[in-house]
């Protein structure tokens, strides 16, 4: 897949991510807190995959249909009235959220077969996080406040995002022949 393509591809998501709203899809529970030890089987790889899901559509929002989230709209809204203290607030609870997804990445990280698609995914959460703290600078005025979309490919989400998905051929192997789909999130591991 051609750079450019990348490139075009997560603004268009990121775009509709920061215009769309979702309706009718299920919504994630809150991450869990409590660190687990490293999946060792498909089975704590799928769990743990899942809960992160639902971290990053708790979070953030559906990145491949632009669907955002209530707090990704609600910071969104803080950012377009320039309410630095909701925006703060909104930024921290969201970045709360991709952190406790990223504990259930690095969890689901411990079966091998997964791991690469976990260190992606990891990837993932982390531009994500540089995204939200750009979008919270802007709210609050601050003049160095960089374009949230840029924080986002900087980070590497764009490529860590495609690069996710290039890896699971690899894992179909090591996948159970009849895998479900993840409970609250419209993903499978």
């Amino acid at each position: 897949m051609s750079r450019r393509f990348q490139r075009i591809a997560i603004v268009v998501l990121t775009v509709t991510a920061t215009s769309a709203c979702g309706v009718g899809a299920a919504s994630p529970t809150p991450p869990s807190s409590t660190a687990l030890p490293p999946a060792t089987s498909f089975e704590e790889y799928a769990e743990s995959f899942c809960a992160a899901f639902d971290a990053l559509f708790l979070a953030i929002g559906n990145p491949d249909t632009g669907a955002r989230s209530e707090l990704h709209m609600a910071l969104d809204d803080a950012v377009a009235a320039l309410d630095a203290e909701a925006a703060e607030r909104l930024a921290t609870e969201i970045t709360g959220t991709l952190e406790a997804g990223r504990q259930d990445v690095a969890r689901a990280g411990g079966w091998l077969p997964g791991a690469p698609i976990m260190d992606q995914l990891d990837r993932v959460f982390v531009a994500f996080e540089a995204y939200v703290a750009a979008k919270s600078a802007a709210a609050m005025g601050d003049p160095g406040a960089g374009d949230p979309q840029t924080a986002l490919e900087e980070a590497g989400g764009i490529d860590a995002w495609f690069a996710m998905f290039s890896l699971y051929p690899a894992l179909e192997a090591e996948r159970p022949a009849t895998t479900q789909q993840c409970a609250n999130v419209p993903v499978s591991p």
